[in-house]
């Protein structure tokens, strides 16, 4: 079969019409290259808008934060304040119950917490001399926990609380395992110090003198072993030296037990009907577990608190707000055990606390 040759003109439309298939394609091209130039600037200028937006709010955040420090700042007096964070001889402070409450009063305070380390154990006797004297006192603990997820401490405050007869609470069982370790541990240091000569002052320290000092606490504590070998206040250059050198780094007592974690620490004091609160965030940069904590179960924060400066204070507020806790503030006294130098050197207004911490005390009342 003879096959078919195109003419000339036929030649010519196929070229013309490849042209034309170019030209449109060129054109589609151009179309959708203006197309995307304009997506380009849409989205520049949005991203640009939004990035304005979100540095209007940070400086509006920033301003508010300032606003809130200030006044925070502003005519607070310890005349009539609440000092929600101190320890008694029953842990690692000084000082007696009693001896807490008269140097509240003195100071002017309204109301205070006393908030021994890992222990229920006291909770009625604090609660009977506040009644015996007059004075509103929420009988509370200090729980020692971690956050797993960076290793860090986390301490919980906790109110509301009864001890039950046998010790058998959640919360009760949680802080048992603590307590024990913490005495094992301290009377090894001091077994360890006792062996290795270690002296102060040409004195040398022996477990009876140990024991004898820590006497109604619930625990043996590194703060007995140095009042047994120093004799000196916490605040003191030399007693520093001296702990430095025997329990951290490389020191021949240094030793740290372990400690529940944080969320559970929350979930058993509510489970034992108490207040969970999340103690010094900032001494301990423990911010980063309070969404966690949050879902456990915390209802407080303490703002207020010797080691924390004033943006410290103003993230505590605002982590309040983002998460409905109420906020609350202590000195942490430990008596010459510590650092803070007297009940309600550091504290927080009835105003600023709330009236669910109103509550705390309205329900303290019926405790026992």
């Amino acid at each position: 079969m003879a096959k078919k040759v195109k003419g000339k003109s036929g030649a010519r439309d196929d070229e013309a019409r490849i042209k034309q298939s170019k030209k449109e394609s060129r054109a589609r091209a151009k179309a959708a290259e203006k197309v995307r130039r304009k997506a380009e600037r849409k989205a520049a200028k949005a991203i640009q808008l939004a990035a304005e937006e979100t540095a209007q709010k940070l400086v509006q955040c920033a301003r508010a934060s300032a606003e809130n420090v200030s006044r925070i700042q502003v005519s607070r007096s310890v005349e009539g304040a609440w000092d929600l964070h101190s320890h008694s001889v029953f842990s690692d402070g000084s000082k007696t119950v009693d001896e807490l409450i008269a140097e509240a009063r003195a100071a002017g305070l309204a109301r205070i917490a006393i908030t021994d380390h890992d222990t229920l154990a006291q909770l009625s006797y604090v609660r009977e001399r506040s009644r015996e004297l007059g004075f509103p006192v929420l009988a509370g603990t200090e729980v020692s926990a971690h956050n797993p997820a960076t290793g860090r401490k986390v301490h919980i405050l906790a109110f509301g609380l009864e001890a039950t007869p046998d010790g058998s609470g959640p919360l009760e069982r949680l802080v048992a395992q603590t307590l024990f370790d913490r005495t094992a541990n301290s009377l090894w240091q001091a077994w360890v110090l006792k062996r290795a000569g270690a002296e102060f002052s040409g004195h040398t320290v022996s477990l009876d003198e140990v024991v004898a000092v820590a006497g109604e606490s619930k625990g043996v504590y590194k703060q007995h072993i140095m009042e047994a070998l120093t004799r000196r206040p916490q605040t003191d250059s030399d007693y520093r030296f001296c702990y430095q050198c025997l329990f951290k780094g490389d020191g021949v007592a240094a030793h740290d037990i372990a400690s529940p974690v944080a969320a559970d620490a929350v979930r058993a004091v509510r489970e034992q009907g108490g207040v969970p609160v999340l103690a010094h965030p900032g001494q301990m940069d423990s911010w980063d577990a309070v969404p966690e904590l949050v879902e456990a179960g915390l209802m407080g924060i303490e703002a207020f608190h010797p080691d924390h400066g004033p943006q410290d204070t103003a993230r505590a507020f605002e982590l309040a707000g983002r998460f409905g806790l109420f906020v609350t503030g202590g000195s942490d006294y430990h008596g010459k055990y510590g650092d803070s130098p007297a009940m309600g050197t550091c504290f927080v207004m009835p105003g600023e606390a709330g009236e669910r911490v109103e509550e705390l005390f309205r329900i303290e009342k019926g405790l026992r």
